[in-house]
């Protein structure tokens, strides 16, 4: 595998002996899991109060020598469970670095950042990696698929980190590519496929590990390319059908239309956050 992949496969998902012991007896994954087993009406999805991201004045201020580039100010943000946000900006607004943050990718300069109640200074490097191991899929902008790899095995790299058999790699691998369509695709190459498939596979990579939360980066997509419907269904049957929590992060402020909500980035700063009803949200 390419060294820079295997950094960012290996940064997202660790491999099984960087889990702290502690918390390894405590995980709660199964993964022989079947999504279509979490689908509830609506009426019983979580409504707690407690948000499930939460973003306080958060600052993010990137110090490269003589040029300090400031891309988050003050920021306030909560994302509720069964929410789907489109973060929307420009180039420059902020918005990688507050996917970023939301990840526990990377932590805030100034303010605070809470996950699940849980204040993100107070997490240890080993307790972040295995929370974003735990609840977070990355969908990565250009996708990162390896070209000398089948779909089936660029999906099961997550659980190929792990140290999961070859067995329980390729059944939930194909277990997730049925989810996003391509369950008669697995065999083929990624230079076999078109790029809204690429997208697919990206987004199945995410989900083999049976996250709550899925961060989707569309940012560098040019504001006049519009989100592909396929993907944008997608990403709503997703949250709406399987109660996955959604994070787009685009330049292109139609994406917005598949979420229930919009929180438009300028300046590093919160501009607008609008919340659309669920039936508005469909068109």
């Amino acid at each position: 595998m390419h060294p820079t992949r295997k950094k960012i496969y290996a940064h997202a998902y660790g491999s099984e002996r960087s889990e702290p012991k502690a918390l390894r007896k405590l995980r709660p994954m199964n993964l022989d899991f079947n999504i279509s087993d979490m689908k509830q009406p609506p009426a019983t999805r979580p409504t707690a109060s407690l948000p499930l991201m939460r973003l306080t004045g958060a600052g993010k201020l990137y110090d490269k020598g003589s040029s300090p580039r400031e891309a988050l100010r003050s920021v306030d943000l909560d994302i509720h469970r069964g929410e789907f946000a489109a973060i929307v900006g420009p180039s420059g607004s902020g918005k990688s670095a507050l996917m970023k943050m939301l990840g526990l990718l990377e932590a805030p300069t100034s303010g605070g950042y809470r996950f699940q109640g849980v204040p993100e200074q107070s997490l240890s490097t080993e307790q972040r990696l295995w929370l974003r191991r735990r609840f977070f899929g990355f969908v990565p902008q250009e996708f990162h698929l390896l070209r000398s790899t089948s779909l089936q095995g660029n999906v099961a790299l997550p659980l190929m980190y792990r140290g999961l058999s070859a067995e329980r790699c390729h059944s939930a691998a194909m277990r997730a590519l049925a989810l996003v369509g391509l369950e008669d695709q697995g065999h083929k190459m990624p230079d076999e496929l078109d790029r809204t498939q690429h997208g697919k596979a990206a987004i199945a990579r995410a989900l083999v590990c049976n996250p709550s939360v899925l961060l989707v980066d569309s940012a560098s997509r040019p504001s006049d390319q519009p989100l592909c419907p396929h993907i944008g269904g997608l990403l709503r049957t997703l949250n709406t059908e399987h109660l996955i929590t959604v994070v787009l992060v685009t330049q292109q402020a139609s994406a917005g239309h598949w979420a229930q909500r919009t929180v438009s980035l300028n300046g590093g700063e919160v501009e607008q956050d609008i919340v659309r009803t669920a039936a508005s949200a469909l068109h």
